[in-house]
């Protein structure tokens, strides 16, 4: 396998040497610790001290062409791919989906035959060892944590002309995730959009905020922080209200929160996980609300659920296996979300999420934090 990239946002390559660099560096894999890490002079010394490969080479040991006049970077990558190549011996390699396309037709250009795949290490990365779900779980505490602080602000907002208000303004969605994310970075996490929305916008899954609070309507807490340091992810909803809702509200949190219970109870090795989601859907039917998949679809319902009930999760937020109509069958050490979900644009939306790893008997939650809905 030849990989290619940085490695804050190419996983595999992180996955495989535990070296975050921010620049490209060229890995080739043959199994086993057979493996080469090549890397620039700047990060060598680096390297040898922290990544975990069979072996560290530098670029200034391989006899690559000067740039030409007028060529771009791309132009001195694929010259050190194939310099790479050339000197592994190389006349065929397995690259992951994000090779890049101008790299691969430079090596066949060179008489290597290059052949994409969509599942270099799935396997092994989906599989968490138990290290990697100890720095899951860290991640998880440092989220909930910083979870129960937007939370705590909520519960002590006043409401005003159906508003809620805090030190005499608007309690606002930039309010909350800076309650979130504040705490995350004091204790060395990090997130990237975290959703804090509230009232109708909240109907919209992804939306991260809303133009107010309001009083009465669900408010969605959607936070996904990572370690700094590990890398590895978080993931959790709780859905709040601060005020009284109206009755279709409280219908609606009751059948999320019932589905997502028996998504949670269909965890287990050897399910399907195409099983898991649609023991949510079947709740969801049982209280009157439609679903996407094609034996709940036709259910007529404002409110409904309109995503997947999960996915799994490691050095990605969102990573194989998918839990929805997909598939998949789950094994021993996975790590997923469970996390139902009812939507309407008058009310807006419901989301309870855990991050749980399958087990032998079951599953073991590793989302504590306490799933309440009303604030008062």
């Amino acid at each position: 396998m030849l990989l290619f990239g940085e490695t804050y946002h190419h996983p595999n390559i992180l996955y495989r040497t535990g070296f975050l660099v921010p620049d490209p560096v060229v890995v080739v894999d043959r199994g086993g610790v057979d493996t080469v890490l090549w890397v620039s002079a700047l990060e060598e010394g680096r390297a040898r001290k922290q990544a975990s490969v069979g072996e560290v080479r530098s670029t200034m040991e391989l006899e690559i062409p000067a740039p030409r006049a007028g060529g771009n970077e791309f132009d001195g990558w694929a010259a050190l791919v194939t310099a790479v190549c050339r000197e592994h011996s190389l006349n065929a390699v397995d690259v992951d989906a994000e090779f890049p396309t101008v790299l691969a037709d430079h090596l066949r250009q060179n008489d290597v035959d290059v052949r994409p795949r969509t599942d270099i290490y799935q396997q092994r990365r989906r599989i968490k060892t138990a290290q990697e779900i100890e720095w899951i779980t860290s991640t998880e505490n440092a989220g909930m944590a910083a979870l129960q602080k937007a939370i705590d602000v909520i519960a002590a907002a006043e409401i005003r002309d159906g508003l809620l208000v805090r030190d005499g303004r608007n309690l606002s969605s930039a309010d909350l995730i800076f309650a979130v994310e504040s705490h995350l970075l004091d204790k060395g996490n990090s997130t990237v959009d975290s959703i804090c929305c509230g009232g109708p916008e909240s109907s919209d899954p992804h939306r991260t905020e809303s133009e107010v609070i309001r009083a009465g309507l669900p408010i969605v807490l959607d936070i996904y922080p990572f370690d700094k340091r590990t890398r590895y992810w978080g993931d959790m909803t709780r859905t709040v209200v601060r005020g009284t809702p109206p009755p279709e509200v409280m219908r609606m949190w009751d059948a999320v929160l019932e589905a997502q219970q028996a998504g949670l109870d269909a965890v287990r090795p050897g399910v399907n996980g195409r099983d898991v989601h649609y023991a949510c859907c079947e709740v969801f039917k049982q209280h009157g609300y439609g679903s996407l998949p094609k034996p709940y679809r036709d259910i007529q319902s404002d409110a409904r659920f309109i995503h997947g009930t999960g996915h799994g999760l490691g050095l990605e937020i969102h990573e194989y296996p998918r839990i929805s109509e997909a598939d998949v069958v789950l094994e021993v050490g996975d790590v997923i979300t469970v996390e139902p979900g009812l939507y309407d644009p008058l009310f807006g939306g419901i989301r309870i999420e855990d991050l749980v790893v399958v087990t032998e008997t079951g599953c073991r939650n590793l989302t504590t934090l306490a799933k309440t809905f009303r604030l008062d």
